[in-house]
């Protein structure tokens, strides 16, 4: 079998763990089932010899390990320099600046105590990445970024109901109410 059908079956494999995370209520079974996406993913991308992808893949599924237990900022800030530096060192071409604001928003997304504004972000993250995949050429993994996002969107919605949150106007006073 060679590398490129091995990739793709890999990015199944990522797929799946995906699918399960976006419809996980708790923000540490979103987190842990993305460990196993990222870490997958980063093989996939390996065999199709895309480093900047790999190497923030594993630097994403570091970062979701880390974010399940500590989130301090300066842990944000720390794995926001590292992917910068990251993209920076393995730069190749413009595919690189989707990688990076996927990243950016995949990291932001991990340390915010709002389970709500986490989602969020991570549907700007799979943006990128669905972005990324398909000018990449990767058909499995475009359509995994696919469903993650289209997963993402239902689990949103079937936990909180709809993306604007904000509370309801107060009722207006009327003379019915009068003391």
């Amino acid at each position: 079998m060679n590398s490129f059908l091995w990739s793709q079956i890999l990015a199944g494999g990522a797929l799946a763990c995906g699918l399960v995370s976006y419809q996980c209520r708790a923000r540490r079974g979103v987190l842990t089932w993305l460990t196993g996406l990222a870490l997958l993913n980063a093989a996939h991308f390996w065999l199709l010899d895309r480093s900047t992808p790999a190497l923030m893949l594993l630097l994403t599924a570091t970062r979701y390990a880390t974010a399940l237990c500590y989130r301090p900022r300066w842990l944000q800030g720390l794995f926001l320099a590292v992917a910068v530096a990251g993209v920076a060192g393995t730069f190749s071409g413009p595919l690189s600046w989707l990688v990076l604001t996927a990243v950016i928003a995949g990291t932001l997304g991990s340390f915010q105590q709002s389970d709500q504004v986490m989602r969020l972000c991570f549907m700007i993250g799979n943006t990128c990445w669905l972005l990324h995949n398909l000018l990449a050429g990767t058909p499995v993994a475009t359509l995994m970024e696919a469903a993650f996002l289209t997963s993402n969107i239902t689990g949103y919605w079937r936990i909180y109901g709809r993306f604007d949150r904000r509370p309801p106007p107060p009722p207006r006073d009327t003379p019915d109410q009068a003391n």
